[in-house]
């Protein structure tokens, strides 16, 4: 990793994947912008933006009075979200292909957000001190980040167990944070910013539920080539396309699986040094 980023890709399964993990979390992310103060008519940059989710939920957040500028290091995926900024008829948000450590403005924003980059990052502090810089005083950062140690199954399933085990096993073999989202606090502080307010969200439902089994069996598919070079014990494990059968099989009728929670954080900028 550079720092910049994506750790797991951009192939069309893996895009396909975060576009279903974007409709899983939308509304969570939808109600943490406005929680952080995110309202119409702000000018609002979105790093990290992937397929756009949290662009296009802002966009609509800031109205056609506000402007959202959404920044991703890989080119392809901002295709993506163009064409889906296109679709939804949103012409107040615009995508550009950035370096994150790089990234300047001639004019400070009002917010900077950003959904699922920090854990990828091997410094988010300073990466957050940068971010804060190209803020407004008074203007807001705000950041939702997975804590990958929450999600669970009521009652246990070993199958989903063993794939969250494998998947937090390999997420930090790369680096990643596990705990991210309970990292913003300190991320926060040594940034510079103020306490925090934070915020915990996420999507759970039957572990049936046809959406889920396809979380888990995409996440997994992304995941296993991964675990695979690490040499962890993956037995039994191997046919991602058979984990949705698998999931139903083993669940009780009464059966719950908990996704990963987003948490956000978010504080007004007391000072800025715009970064031109």
């Amino acid at each position: 990793m550079t720092g910049t980023e994506y750790s797991l890709g951009h192939d069309d399964p893996e895009v396909r994947r975060l576009l279903l993990q974007g409709r899983l979390y939308a509304e969570h992310t939808d109600r943490a912008l406005r929680l952080a103060g995110i309202a119409p008519g702000m000018r609002v940059l979105d790093v990290g933006c992937g397929p756009g989710d949290v662009s296009l939920a802002a966009a609509r957040v800031v109205g056609p009075t506000g402007s959202v500028t959404g920044v991703d290091a890989t080119p392809g995926i901002l295709d993506v979200a163009e064409r889906r900024a296109a679709e939804h008829d949103l012409p107040n948000v615009e995508f550009r292909s950035e370096n994150i450590a790089e990234l300047s403005a001639d004019r400070p924003y009002d917010a900077v957000a950003g959904r699922l980059i920090l854990m990828h990052l091997p410094d988010p502090a300073t990466t957050v001190e940068h971010l804060a810089g190209l803020v407004r005083t008074g203007g807001v950062v705000t950041f939702q980040e997975f804590e990958l140690t929450a999600s669970r199954t009521a009652p246990p399933m070993p199958l989903i167990d063993r794939i969250g085990d494998l998947t937090r096993q390999s997420f930090r073999a790369l680096g990643v944070s596990t705990e991210m989202g309970t990292s913003l606090h300190r991320v926060f502080r040594r940034a510079g910013l103020a306490d925090p307010r934070m915020n915990l969200s996420g999507p759970l439902g039957a572990a049936t539920a046809p959406e889920l089994t396809e979380f888990v069996a995409d996440l997994w598919r992304t995941v296993l080539p991964i675990a695979q070079r690490l040499g962890l014990d993956v037995d039994g494990l191997t046919d991602p396309d058979a984990i949705p059968e698998r999931m139903r099989a083993e669940a009780g009728p009464d059966t719950v699986v908990v996704l990963p929670p987003l948490i956000s954080a978010w504080s007004t900028v007391r000072g800025t040094s715009l970064r031109a």
